[in-house]
């Protein structure tokens, strides 16, 4: 038997519901600005904490594309999941839909934001774009050279 849930608040995905164990998931999610994150805790059912993980980059708000997304998984008892359930649907963040409401509903969130480490390092200065633009216009300039002599090596035979 196959059960997956998935809310805003919490995920559930288990093959086997004898082996079911509960996590806590904390993921760095977006929506509030590129250099900045904001750690939320989901609750996660799982059968390992891999698993666990795994479902946790999947959930919506999560910073996928960053391999650090995921903070911190451990295991925790079922009272602790219930909780951290009731606290996230309690949670206006993860509630709202737009920015619009974001902005409304979310008044101290900046207090709550912390800043991104993943970004800090594809800051660049002017100098270093140039050499990169530079690099990569000869590159495709090189692509295209060879591109057109092979064109000419097909067209005489």
């Amino acid at each position: 038997m196959f059960y997956k849930e998935l809310k805003y608040w919490c995920i559930v995905e288990v093959m086997d519901m004898e082996n079911k164990k509960y996590f806590a998931v904390t993921t760095k999610c977006g929506h509030v600005g590129r250099k900045y994150y904001l750690p939320v805790t989901f609750p996660v059912v799982a059968e390992s904490g891999k698993e666990a993980a795994r479902l946790g980059r999947d959930i919506p708000r999560v910073k996928h594309a960053h391999k650090d997304a995921i903070l911190d998984v451990r295991e925790i008892s079922y009272e602790e999941y219930l909780l951290l359930v009731d606290e996230n649907k309690n949670n206006m963040y993860l509630k709202c839909e737009n920015k619009q409401q974001q902005k409304s509903w979310c008044v101290n969130i900046k207090d709550l934001v912390l800043e991104d480490e993943h970004n800090k390092e594809l800051c660049y200065s002017k100098e270093k774009r140039k050499e990169r633009v530079e690099y990569q216009q000869k590159k495709i300039k090189a692509l295209l050279t060879s591109y057109k002599y092979d064109e000419r090596a097909y067209a005489i035979a």
